[in-house]
């Protein structure tokens, strides 16, 4: 939710009412700091931020400091100073508890909460009189900063040094191992902010303490804090890139996105950047995407006409281009492109028509790529790259040559260049623009994927175990390496190992569900179709083909929905459903190809051919319209929308 309780992507608010407004039995409970606007009229709002007095009280007879306090009647007078200074908020109350193992010290602290002037006198004894606080949330926000600054005072000067650095940490930094790396003898006064309340034995802290810290640290302890700790996550992310081929790739993912945040309070856009932009490339999961979006845009904000503001821009349409806004990601890399050729920035140049390549073969414009690759390699050389970054270049060409059906060049140019390889350095030196590891990725990949179209079933096996061992190597996130294993399916499927391919595919299905995208999951339903016609369970067949379908049509990726329809076809009429609907399903994959210049293009037109021999002249359609109207009877089909957004 934004701020004004808005929904960042409006298909939150249609699930959301899917979810409540309905007549049935399940009940849904959501938990929010910001109240959606608008909401569904069936949400009962049940605010949560102060427990009522005879829950805080019975909190408070549990708790073994105050639960002392309370049985004692020359100190119970305490215990009810306290609850009403607490009016039952959760973490006002832990501070109490900490206090409350010295009577003296408790009563010390709630004379200065009293001075604070945290509530009026008729507003604090309320709570004794309808068992619920009369504060509002700005309220108690207010009363946790005085009752922090209050302990955070008891505290010895080294020990209030510490919890105030803690505060300045991202939340997720605050580990015992990082601290002490960090910061050796000042760890050593955990045990005693610990006591007092403020931080747990895991060195958790309640975020309106974490900020009440971070205001009474200042600005010049919080300016330390963000350079000592992107300076240890940099030193991790270049460690960690050292050894990446060791298993280290999860670290570099770690190291880059914790040290984001400290660079940008200290205005280091461009590092940041340069933090942002292998994290991204290394991890493609929604997450990740989601996480990463909103930090470039505000780096592009800020750095908007310098040289950092450039490549930050070519980092955020590369991001965008995840997120599945093509058009826009596609819009802004031709500018970067431009302007980096202007400014003889021919290193940026060459990377901005790396990323066009690749959105322009996700949107079926092969020709077109193979332009860009060329004008890309142009880039290279004038920017005196070095041999990796020249073979990448070519590894993109092979991918483009692919598409376009030429796979005995594709699979002869790779098996020549896995002999260039063995000569190259095994790490790239200042003057590349890629790691080896992705380059060796990609070139495998073509050459796999060559192999398949090929009919070389083994061969494919072969080339996509080494690209696998790859990216385990390298440390790649689950995700990655499920979309690397993905490739075996099909050769396995043709040498008739069917009990791997299952298994294969429901693994990728579970990894898919967990951190993959629609076009992931589209992926493995098509594939799992293909399976169950295999072992000639054609109903089944469909389903899954029908489920692939409105996965590739939600991220619109024409390939995959080409592929998608072919299929369906094929199956409707093993199934002997749908004769009409199975034409134009064929219909649907042939005119997608046709406006791509796809490769398969022949073999999709002999299907049809074959396909018009069977039917009656009734079967098929008369007209664009009712073939739009036929396939998208299917669910979540959007025909139309696709086809006007092809190449022309």
């Amino acid at each position: 939710l934004r701020e004004n309780g808005q929904w960042r992507d409006p298909r939150w608010e249609k699930l959301m009412a899917a979810l409540v407004n309905h007549h049935g039995q399940s009940r849904v409970v959501l938990t929010s700091r910001i109240r959606p606007q608008p909401h569904a009229s069936r949400v009962l709002e049940l605010p949560v931020h102060s427990l009522t007095l005879q829950e805080a009280a019975l909190l408070a007879r549990q708790s073994p400091n105050l639960g002392k306090l309370l049985r004692d009647p020359k100190h119970r007078a305490l215990v009810h100073r306290t609850l009403k200074l607490v009016q039952g908020h959760p973490a006002l109350l832990g501070l109490a508890e900490a206090q409350a193992g010295s009577p003296e010290g408790l009563a010390g602290h709630l004379d200065r909460a009293e001075a604070a002037g945290t509530g009026g006198a008729a507003e604090l004894e309320a709570f004794f009189r309808t068992g619920e606080s009369a504060l509002d949330p700005s309220g108690f926000l207010s009363a946790l900063y005085g009752w922090t600054r209050s302990v955070a005072g008891t505290l010895s000067e080294e020990a209030r040094g510490l919890f105030y650095r803690l505060c300045c940490m991202e939340e997720e930094d605050r580990e015992k191992q990082i601290i002490e790396q960090i910061w050796g003898d000042a760890a050593s006064h955990s045990s005693e902010v610990m006591a007092a309340g403020l931080v747990d034995a895991d060195y958790r802290i309640h975020p309106g303490v974490a900020e009440a810290g971070r205001g009474e640290a200042g600005p010049e302890l919080r300016d330390s804090v963000d350079t000592e700790m992107a300076r240890f996550w940099i030193a991790v992310f270049r460690q960690a890139m050292e050894k990446e081929a060791e298993g280290k790739g999860g670290l570099v993912l770690r190291a880059g996105r914790s040290a984001v945040p400290y660079l940008m309070r200290q205005r280091r856009w461009g590092e940041a950047v340069g933090l942002l932009e292998p994290v991204i490339r290394r991890d493609k999961s929604p997450a990740t995407v989601a996480e990463v979006l909103p930090l470039l845009r505000r780096i592009v904000e800020l750095t908007d006409g310098t040289e950092v503001g450039l490549r930050s821009a070519g980092v955020l349409a590369s991001a965008l281009a995840e997120a599945g806004r093509e058009d826009e990601a596609a819009a802004r890399m031709q500018t970067v492109e431009q302007q980096a050729v202007g400014l003889r920035k021919f290193q940026l140049a060459s990377a901005a028509a790396g990323y066009l390549v690749n959105l322009l073969l996700a949107a079926g414009d092969f020709e077109k790529a193979l332009t860009t690759v060329e004008r890309k390699k142009k880039h290279t050389w004038k920017a005196r790259l070095g041999p990796w970054t020249r073979l990448g270049d070519e590894g993109r060409r092979l991918q483009i040559l692919n598409r376009l059906g030429r796979y005995e060049e594709v699979l002869t140019a790779v098996q020549a260049q896995r002999e260039e390889i063995k000569i190259l350095p095994e790490t790239n030196g200042r003057d590349e623009g890629v790691a080896p590891w992705n380059v060796m990725e990609s070139l495998l990949g073509s050459g796999g994927e060559a192999a398949m179209h090929l009919q070389r079933w083994e061969e494919a096996l072969s080339l996509n175990a080494e690209r696998v061992k790859v990216k385990i190597d390298r440390g790649a996130t689950r995700l990655e390496v499920a979309r690397a294993r993905f490739n075996d399916y099909g050769p396995l499927l043709r040498l008739q190992r069917y009990g791997e391919a299952r298994s294969l595919l429901y693994e990728c299905l579970a990894v898919d569900e967990r951190d993959g995208d629609s076009a992931d999951l589209g992926i493995d339903h098509s594939a799992i179709a293909d399976l169950e016609d295999e072992l000639q369970h054609f109903p089944e067949a469909v389903r899954h083909q029908c489920a692939a379908l409105r996965y590739n049509y939600s991220v619109l990726s024409p390939g995959d929905c080409a592929i998608s329809h072919f299929n369906l076809a094929n199956y409707l009429v093993r199934s002997n459903a749908g004769a009409r609907e199975a034409l134009a399903h064929r219909l649907a994959s042939a005119l997608i190809r046709y406006q791509m210049n796809d490769g398969r293009l022949p073999n999709t037109l002999r299907a049809v051919r074959i396909h018009l021999a069977r039917v009656s002249p009734g079967d098929v359609p008369a007209s664009f319209a009712e073939l739009c109207a036929l396939v998208e009877k299917t669910e979540g089909v959007r025909f139309r929308e696709l086809f006007s957004r092809l190449p022309q």
